[in-house]
């Protein structure tokens, strides 16, 4: 009896419950969007060097260059935009990262293959905060695309809007406002239960 008892203690001690999530309303909703630059032996290890957030209505939240703890040894300016004049005097990795997840934690998330950008500030959510448009597969089908393909932000905001972005290199003010306006497209269908492409419990175990 005593066993049966602990073992039901420990059940319930590990069983996962659904927490309190905050109500999905424009308030409570950013987009967030990172540019990286290359550390390491020939800049193969990515690290944060850009960060943007904005709210709903594509106000800007937080925009910061960021100085890696490493030294950096690719700009990778083509894609990233960013320079080394960009980083001379830019605020140092941890202090951008405490700010950071202030803006964020405890906000729906909006934001293109938002795994990249979460690695790069070392930042975890509940995966139902999360409002990844690379893999909402409506936005696909607006698009005309294959459910199986993965489009850039530049395709799906070319596709949806007619409005070419990253014509040169990347700016992630300018990406994160793409990403809101895409989710924003769909938003009404985001979690319909109707349509289990669009629930953000059918993303919790799904990588595409």
């Amino acid at each position: 009896m005593v066993q049966a008892t602990k073992e039901m203690e420990s059940c319930a001690s590990t069983k996962q419950y659904k927490p309190v999530l905050p109500q999905c309303i424009p308030q409570n909703i950013v987009s967030l969007d990172c540019e990286m630059v290359g550390c390491g032996p020939k800049g193969k290890n990515s690290a944060l060097a850009r960060c943007s957030i904005v709210d709903y209505s594509g106000n800007i939240i937080y925009d910061s260059y960021i100085k890696p703890i490493q030294p950096v040894t690719d700009y990778r300016t083509k894609w990233s935009g960013i320079k080394r004049k960009h980083l001379s005097n830019a605020t140092p990795f941890g202090e951008a990262r405490k700010l950071i997840k202030g803006h964020l934690s405890g906000k729906y998330i909006v934001g293109h293959d938002l795994k990249n950008d979460f690695q790069a500030i070392k930042f975890s959510t509940h995966p139902l905060l999360i409002k990844d448009t690379s893999k909402c597969l409506a936005l696909r089908h607006i698009a005309g695309l294959p459910e199986q393909q993965k489009p850039s932000l530049r395709k799906l905001t070319g596709l949806l809007f007619g409005k070419v972005i990253q014509s040169s290199s990347h700016c992630s003010i300018e990406d994160a406002r793409a990403a809101m306006n895409l989710y924003k497209k769909v938003e009404d269908q985001w979690d319909n239960p109707a349509n289990p492409f669009m629930n953000d419990t059918y993303w919790k175990a799904v990588d595409r």
